[in-house]
C-alpha cells in the first residue's frame, strides 16, 4: 500500500539528525489528535528503512493494557511477552533499546501517567538507556497536550530535561495543505475547503477535493453516519472534565463573543472562572488570545478552522439534525462558507508575508494587527528600515481598487504613532483573491491567491510505501 506524507520536512530532518548521531536519543512528539504524529513518525521509519518497534497505550488501567501491549508486540516479535507489571514492561523496552539499532515508539504514553509510566522510564533512561550503545531512538508520542508537558516539559516533571528534542506538531498552513487540495475545482474553492477543514492532515485526508465544499461539507459532517459531524465533541470528552462548559466558550467565541466579559454572558460562566478554561484551549491551539501591536485589549478567537466552522455553523443546528433536517441545516451552513474565507484569508496574508520576507532577509522587529483610537488595520509588520501595513480582501480587485485601498492603508499608516513611524519606509502591502492588471500597480506589494499557491506547489510531498 502506498501512501503520502505532506510536508513536515523540519519534522523529518530533526527524526534524522537524530539518527544520524548513532547515539542514544529521546523524541518527545506532541501535539493534539488527527494531526498526524504516528503516520510522520511510522512513515520516516519506512522511508528510510529503520527497524522500529511501535507500541500504543489504549488503556489508563495497568492491566488491560499491558495486555493488549502483549497482543501488540506478538505481532511484532514473533512470540508473545509476558509483562507482569510496568516496571517489567519498561525493562523489556529497555532491552529491546539497547540490543540492536532501532526506533521504540511509545504512543499515548501520557495515559499511563498517573500509574507511573513516565518515573520508570526516567529511572532506565538515566541507569541504563542514555548510555547504552546500540544508537536506538526512544520516541514518545502523546496527543494530550497538558499531560505530556506535565511529565516531561515543565520543571519537575519525572521526564524534564532528558529529551534530545521536542517536537510539538500543529495543523498546516494553506501553502503546506495545497497538495492535498489540489484537486478542487478552482484555486478558490481550494481556499474555501482550507477555510471550513483547516490544515489537520485527517481532515484533509477525507475530503475528495474535486466535489468541492458542497460535497464534503454534506459527506463529511451533515450528511448520516458523517465522520466529521461531532468530531470537536469527541475532541473535547477525550481532553477535558468539564466539556459543557469548554462546548459553551468555544460556541460563544465561534460566533462572536471575543472578550471576557462577553464569554461570560454568553455562557453564564463568571468572568473570574473563564480564565482557567480559556489557557486550556490555548494549550490545544484551539483558541488564541490575540494581543493588538501598540497595547490595547487583546481579543479571544478560534483558531483552528475546522473548529470555528462546526461551532458556528454546527453545533448551533444539532436539534436540527436530531430532527433529521439536515439538509436545511447544511445549505445554512454553506451561506457562511465566504466569511469563513475572508477570515482564513487574512491569517494567510500575514503568514504569507512572513515567509517572503524571511525570504528576502528582512528580520521583522514586531509583528500584528493594529487597533487603537478609531485606527484599524489587519497586520502591521516592523523591520529596521520598513512598517508594512496588510490589508486583506477575499474579492477580485482591479488595478484601480489596489489603489484606492492602498491610499487608504497609507492614511492609516501615517496616523500611527510617531514612534512607529519614525526613520522608516510606510509600505502599503494588499493581499486579494485575484487582482486585474496588476502591473498597473505602483508603490504598492500586492499578492493573490495564486501567490500564495504558487508556494503551495513547491510543499514537499513524500511516498510512503509499505503502509498497511
Amino acid at each position: 500500500m502506498t501512501r503520502i506524507l505532506v510536508d513536515r520536512s523540519e519534522e523529518l530532518g530533526v527524526l534524522d539528525r537524530l539518527w544520524g548521531r548513532g547515539a542514544p536519543a529521546l523524541l518527545v512528539l506532541y501535539g493534539r489528535r488527527r494531526l498526524g504524529k504516528t503516520f510522520l513518525v511510522t512513515s520516516w521509519t519506512l522511508m528510510r528503512n529503520v527497524s522500529f518497534v511501535y507500541i500504543i497505550v489504549n488503556f489508563s488501567d495497568p492491566g488491560p493494557a499491558l495486555l493488549d501491549i502483549e497482543e501488540q508486540l506478538k505481532e511484532q516479535l514473533g512470540l508473545r511477552p509476558r509483562i507482569e507489571s510496568l516496571r517489567g514492561l519498561v525493562e523489556l523496552i529497555t532491552r529491546l533499546f539497547c540490543s540492536g539499532r532501532r526506533v521504540i515508539i511509545i504512543d499515548e504514553f501520557q495515559r499511563l501517567a498517573e500509574a507511573g509510566l513516565p518515573q520508570l522510564l526516567q529511572e532506565a533512561w538515566d541507569r541504563v538507556m542514555s548510555s547504552c550503545g546500540a544508537g536506538s531512538v526512544l520516541v514518545l508520542l502523546g496527543s494530550s497536550v497538558g499531560a505530556v508537558e506535565r511529565v516531561a516539559l515543565h520543571g519537575g516533571a519525572p521526564l524534564y530535561g532528558r529529551a534530545t528534542a521536542i517536537l510539538r506538531l500543529r495543523p498546516m498552513n494553506f501553502m503546506e495543505s495545497y497538495p492535498m487540495l489540489r484537486e478542487a475545482p478552482t484555486a478558490e474553492e481550494a481556499f474555501r475547503l482550507y477555510s471550513v477543514f483547516g490544515g489537520t492532515p485527517y481532515y484533509l485526508s477525507l475530503l475528495d477535493p474535486a466535489e468541492g465544499v458542497e460535497g464534503n461539507t454534506w459527506d463529511l459532517v451533515f450528511a448520516p453516519g458523517a465522520p466529521l459531524l461531532d468530531e470537536p465533541l469527541r475532541v473535547l470528552l477525550a481532553e477535558v472534565r468539564e466539556p459543557d462548559r469548554y462546548q459553551a466558550i468555544m460556541e460563544a467565541i465561534a460566533t462572536g463573543a471575543a472578550r471576557l466579559s462577553e464569554i461570560a454572558s454568553r455562557t453564564g460562566i463568571a468572568a473570574t472562572s473563564l480564565p482557567r478554561y480559556l489557557r486550556v484551549l490555548e494549550e490545544m491551539e484551539l483558541v488564541r488570545r490575540v494581543e493588538p501591536l501598540g497595547g490595547g485589549k487583546g481579543v479571544y478567537r478560534i483558531l483552528d478552522n475546522f473548529f470555528r466552522f462546526w461551532y458556528r455553523h454546527v453545533a448551533p443546528k444539532l436539534s436540527m439534525l436530531e430532527l433529521g433536517r439536515r439538509r436545511a441545516a447544511w445549505r445554512a451552513a454553506l451561506s457562511g462558507v465566504e466569511r469563513l474565507a475572508a477570515e482564513s484569508w487574512e491569517a494567510e496574508a500575514f503568514s504569507h508575508f512572513l515567509v517572503t520576507l524571511e525570504e528576502r532577509g528582512e528580520s521583522p522587529v514586531a509583528a500584528g494587527p493594529w487597533w487603537w483610537k478609531g485606527v484599524e488595520i489587519d497586520a502591521l509588520v516592523l523591520t529596521q528600515e520598513a512598517l508594512y501595513g496588510i490589508e486583506s480582501k477575499w474579492s477580485n480587485l482591479t488595478a484601480r481598487d489596489v489603489v484606492r485601498t492602498a491610499a487608504r492603508l497609507e492614511a492609516k499608516l501615517e496616523a500611527l504613532p510617531a514612534r512607529l513611524r519614525e526613520g522608516k519606509r510606510l509600505i502599503p502591502v494588499i493581499y486579494a483573491r485575484s487582482i486585474k492588471d496588476r502591473e498597473d500597480v505602483e508603490g504598492v506589494e500586492v499578492y493573490s491567491l495564486e501567490d500564495v499557491i504558487e508556494r503551495g506547489r513547491h510543499t514537499p510531498v513524500h511516498v510512503v510505501r509499505g503502509m498497511e
